[in-house]
């Protein structure tokens, strides 16, 4: 994995999603004592300094569940450690997206999505976000790729969702009043992104890249950059994925998992961008687990990428 050609000095910006650490959303469906969460936030912020890390990424669901908490303990807490801190300190926020959906069909569940993710853009406007993190669809957009219904009806439903999906980016994008750029739709699980890319070049947005999600459909990280504009690629979360055959016809995979321990390959990845020199955004290591995290971190660290 070790290259000599690497050095601190290589132009990969790595960071951390607080998923990594705390589970999605702070332990949205576990311990969200505010107190217990502040002493937790100082553990990772220690973490971050033993590595030399300086990005990091905010999951918003918190929000969902304990309203202002953003404003009352998550901003201030990272505006502290920013001012204290000896490295340089680069936020991105991953918008909240559990129990939401912009695409929604339905014309008010779509709006009411959009007003919850433009209440945490305001929430989080004094960290100067570099990206804020978007997902446009959700679960049931994945479910009608498996609808046993007649091809032309399913994409019917696909276009519905899209041109949904569309209204709710121009919405933001409006009501916001934020540059396109900053704006980083995902890729997500199984639908696919080709029809949502047309979203990107018409509003200007930048792209976030998940290596894993990309992953479960069979492909390799480089097979994205060949597919779409790595110039629109903002950020990218990375991860591992393992793979194992459950029985004759079934293969199960799993991603967010640490980075080298899977089939992704992900130094030939990280090789493969320094080689380009094209790409300065950030790679935000997405794992589900502290544990995990220090795996990745480790692996990192071992082949001189941080």
């Amino acid at each position: 994995m070790v290259n000599d050609n690497f050095n601190k000095d290589n132009g990969l910006n790595f960071g951390v999603n607080t998923d990594s650490f705390f589970g999605i959303g702070f332990g949205l469906l576990g311990d969200n004592n505010l107190d217990r969460l502040q002493t937790s936030f100082n553990d990772f912020f220690s973490l971050l300094n033993s590595y030399k890390i300086g990005n990091i990424e905010i999951n918003t669901e918190i929000e969902q569940l304990n309203p202002g908490s953003l404003q009352k303990l998550i901003i201030p807490l990272i505006s502290s450690f920013s001012s204290k801190s000896s490295i340089p300190l680069s936020v991105s926020v991953h918008l909240p997206y559990l129990q939401l959906n912009p695409a929604s069909p339905l014309e008010e569940y779509r709006r009411i999505s959009v007003d919850a993710v433009i209440r945490v853009i305001n929430a989080c406007r004094g960290l100067g976000v570099k990206k804020f993190v978007i997902h446009l669809t959700s679960e049931f957009e994945d479910s009608i790729l498996f609808f046993p219904i007649e091809e032309k009806a399913k994409r019917t439903l696909i276009d519905i969702a899209v041109n949904q999906a569309k209204k709710s980016m121009s919405d933001i994008l409006k009501e916001t009043k934020l540059p396109p750029s900053v704006f980083a739709l995902e890729n997500l699980e199984v639908f696919p992104f080709d029809y949502l890319y047309p979203i990107v070049e018409e509003f200007g947005i930048s792209v976030c890249f998940d290596m894993g999600h990309w992953g479960l459909n069979g492909f390799m990280p480089e097979k994205f950059l060949e597919k779409f504009n790595l110039n629109r690629i903002g950020e990218m979360h990375i991860q591992d994925m393992t793979e194992k055959r459950s029985d004759l016809r079934t293969t199960v995979r799993n991603e967010h998992r640490p980075l080298g321990t899977g089939i992704l390959k992900p130094d030939e990845f990280f090789n493969s961008l320094v080689e380009n020199r094209q790409f300065s955004g950030s790679l935000i290591i997405e794992n589900r687990s502290k544990e995990d995290l220090i795996s990745s971190l480790d692996y990192l660290k071992s082949g001189n990428f941080i």
